[in-house]
């Protein structure tokens, strides 16, 4: 009776501490920033024994998965504040002028914003200088979820609502893609609390990513597999990555090639339609001043400080991991997996070597770690590793300390798989 009344009160206690942290958190205080990072990522891991009891009734566990996702919807956006630079972009885009045209600042000064209301957005934005580089389909998303806003009476609630629209969809075709699956395999994206938090709450595109690898990954024919790498090609550029990962024949080589160029050159006249102006200040957006650096990629920036030359870690990190990839590639170290496992693969090496790591990367990576056996502890440390992060708003410094826990904790992890394989052969 007494383990009953503790399963439930877990199960209360976990979207009651979701709703906090998301309404009323505070990314520039590391007191609450570490209770988050710790307490989240714990209930997720603890909650495991109260899911498997579920046994095999999904629905049971889809009501509690929407219940968790329910409760953030209505949060501010108190965590990040890119959903500011996406409001402004969405805002002028439903004008029918282009986001790629001008930088906030520079269309603030114009003059052309006095009726449209952007001066609130311009001032809470974190790159009011740059030029947008969110591909065109993202700017539609969040035009339509804009929409939804102003019928809502909040903007936010309208796009939380398309978000959270848009991932119960996700937890449906994860049901579909494994049907045999159990529900403890199912929670770790069901409950995860990057997804939930980043994804839903802070409303980061990530979650679009994670429905375009869902329809690539139930793709049975060609033309749908085709399309839907088109589609992911077009939410994120990185990932034109995984196109390593996608088997390549005589039929689809060139099919393939031709989507690679279209998607390209969509890119191409959208985003940096003008190569001039995204050099000066655009492109910088993909590589943040402000260090959310993978796991390794600070050992380099370490390294090449000690001769003035920081600015190249990432050049070398990306050296290094195209090194690995084309090393994976050459020894067909993908082709005995299948197609999720081999995203994994790629998207894990990226994480691990990119010089920018924010929180909300790691949504789509759990969507492909569900491929692997008892990952849940992995899951959680992964959990805690990215929220901590949030430390960085509050300290420059913080990085090195975030880098060696990250070290620290996920060497450990593998170093007890290491040891039970070596154990168990």
């Amino acid at each position: 009776m007494k383990r009953k009344i503790i399963k439930v009160l877990l199960l209360i206690l976990y979207p009651a501490l979701l709703f906090v942290s998301t309404h009323f958190g505070d990314r520039n205080d590391l007191s609450i920033i570490l209770v988050v990072a710790t307490l989240l990522p714990l209930y997720f891991y603890f909650l495991k024994d109260v899911i498997s009891s579920f046994q095999n009734q999904f629905y049971l566990l889809l009501s509690y998965g929407i219940i968790l996702r329910l409760v953030v919807v209505g949060s501010p956006a108190l965590w990040s504040d890119d959903i500011y630079r996406y409001l402004f972009d969405a805002k002028i885009c439903l004008e029918g002028i282009s986001p790629y045209r001008y930088t906030p600042e520079g269309f603030v000064k114009l003059g052309a914003s006095l009726n449209l209301g952007l001066e609130s957005f311009l001032s809470k934005m974190n790159s009011p200088n740059y030029y947008s580089v969110y591909p065109v389909f993202i700017q539609w998303f969040f035009s339509l979820g804009t929409i939804l806003g102003n019928a809502f009476g909040s903007v936010f609630l309208g796009i939380q609502f398309l978000f959270f629209g848009l991932d119960i969809l996700n937890l449906l075709l994860i049901r579909k893609l494994y049907p045999e699956s159990s529900n403890l395999s199912y929670w770790l994206y069901f409950g995860n609390p990057v997804v939930i938090f980043e994804g839903i709450s802070q409303m980061h595109p990530e979650i679009l990513l994670v429905t375009g690898c869902l329809l690539l990954f139930l793709s049975r024919s060609i033309p749908f597999i085709l399309s839907s790498f088109f589609l992911l090609t077009q939410l994120k550029f990185n990932a034109f990555l995984f196109v390593l990962g996608i088997k390549w024949n005589r039929k689809t080589i060139v099919s393939l090639f031709l989507i690679f160029i279209l998607s390209l050159g969509l890119w191409k006249v959208t985003v940096f339609s003008d190569l001039v102006l995204q050099g000066s200040a655009g492109l910088g957006l993909f590589f943040h001043s402000f260090r959310f650096a993978g796991i390794l990629e600070p050992i380099f920036y370490f390294l090449l400080s000690l001769f003035r030359a920081e600015y190249l870690s990432g050049v070398i990190s990306f050296a290094v991991v195209s090194i690995l990839y084309f090393f994976c590639f050459q020894k067909k170290i993908y082709w005995s997996l299948n197609l999720s496992s081999r995203f994994f693969i790629i998207y894990s090496l990226f994480l691990l070597f990119s010089p920018v790591v924010h929180p909300w990367y790691w949504i789509p990576w759990v969507l492909f770690v569900m491929d692997m056996e008892k990952s849940e502890g992995l899951v959680s440390i992964v959990s805690f590793i990215a929220f901590l992060s949030y430390g960085l708003y509050v300290y420059k410094d913080f990085v090195y300390f975030h880098w060696v826990v990250s070290v620290f904790v996920l060497g450990f992890y593998g170093f007890k798989q290491i040891n039970y394989l070596r154990k168990t052969t």
